[in-house]
């Protein structure tokens, strides 16, 4: 197999379109028809919803990227886990999860229940606990490789362990490691799903998702629900991406590096309470061998207040949601990813009312740390 930069240059694009050396955006809703594209349930050139010769390059790239068999284009990564979970979820089955997701799949879990399907929530301290959990009607077990935004890591063959007796799909989010990083099919993961508004795309100018898949019948059922969902990608956006993945390798050793650096600076504050970064310590075996854990850096600050000061005090670090784009980013999680979030909750799932997400973009170093002792210098005044 070539090498992961290879692969995200190169691959899906052996065939050139009027010898084109890059893809060009099919921007078109509908191709002519004939019998055989009646007859498909994913013909590339027959109607944009099911497929378009620029969502497949990006399909095939990605596939390879994610070390799946397969891949399915969305157009965010909630549409993604939306499907996802309406794929396999019906009335009468469960989900078994662990407490501390993004926020958005927090509102999307508080949903299933209206609709017959029972959560059922673990603590990621005691993967034993999952055990109990399971039954006959478990259909997923889902986690994040890396838990937005305190960067917890799930050990995700300790869990693939306890759910094989079962007939469970195990789905990771894994954006916040990105496939250069870590790659979950490899672990035991049934299912790879991540926005590719973040690494993967890059450049803070996209909303996708993707899904990776094992199983190509698992892909095609989830590729069903997404064309009556309608939650398919856009051509552009699959040309954009396709674009930003190109370099993802070379960006996310900039991302790697500065966010290392950056943390290691703040631990050493004593206006930080704490510091959360997997490379300051030990991980899971299945992280071992990662070159970097991305450029998020997580760290605590005495209350909200001064969190608000440091973040509004930076001039590189931009005050914005996102993360993992080309440009440094900072936010307080408990004021937008989180917000839906009593206080009760954050306590439970650790995340402190003062807590500060950075995302470490690939300008300077020096610049940025410049930025973050300017702004923890004016937060504390």
């Amino acid at each position: 197999m070539k090498g992961f930069n290879t692969r995200s240059i190169h691959e899906g694009e052996e065939e050139k379109v009027k010898d084109a050396v890059t893809m060009p955006i099919f921007q078109t809703s509908n191709f002519l028809a004939d019998d055989a594209k009646y007859a498909s349930e994913r013909s590339e050139t027959f109607y944009t919803r099911v497929g378009n010769p620029t969502i497949g390059v990006l399909e095939r790239k990605l596939a390879s990227l994610f070390a799946g068999t397969g891949g399915v284009f969305f157009s965010s990564g909630m549409g993604a886990i939306t499907t996802i979970f309406h794929s396999f979820l019906k009335h009468g089955d469960n989900i078994v999860v662990s407490k501390n997701v993004y926020g958005g799949t927090q509102n999307l879990l508080r949903e299933l229940p209206d609709e017959g399907v029972e959560v059922r929530r673990f603590d990621q301290s005691d993967y034993g606990s999952i055990t109990g959990l399971l039954d006959g009607r478990t259909k997923i077990v889902y986690v994040e490789s890396m838990v937005n935004p305190n960067l917890i890591l799930t050990d995700i063959e300790a869990v693939k362990a306890k759910i094989s007796p079962s007939d469970a799909l195990l789905v990771v989010d894994n954006t916040f490691l990105s496939p250069y990083n870590f790659r979950p099919l490899e672990f035991g993961a049934d299912i790879d799903v991540q926005s590719l508004t973040k690494y993967i795309n890059g450049h803070s100018d996209v909303v996708a998702g993707f899904a990776g898949f094992k199983d190509p019948e698992v892909e095609s059922k989830v590729r069903r629900k997404m064309v009556q969902f309608g939650t398919n990608g856009a051509p552009f956006d699959a040309f954009l991406v396709n674009r930003g993945v190109k370099t993802l390798g070379p960006r996310m050793e900039i991302h790697n590096r500065n966010a290392l650096a950056v943390a290691n600076y703040l631990k050493d504050k004593p206006e930080v309470l704490r510091v959360s970064y997997p490379g300051l310590g030990h991980v899971p075996s299945c992280y071992e061998n990662c070159p970097g854990f991305g450029g998020v850096v997580y760290f605590e600050m005495r209350d909200r207040e001064t969190a608000k000061r440091f973040m509004r005090s930076c001039s590189i670090f931009q005050e914005a949601t996102s993360l993992a784009g080309v440009e440094s980013l900072v936010t307080v999680p408990s004021l937008t990813s989180h917000a839906s979030l009593k206080e009760s909750e954050l306590a439970e799932v650790g995340i402190s009312p003062g807590g500060v997400r950075l995302s470490a973009g690939i300008e300077d170093i020096q610049d940025l740390i410049e930025d973050i002792k300017w702004a923890i210098k004016e937060c504390v005044r």
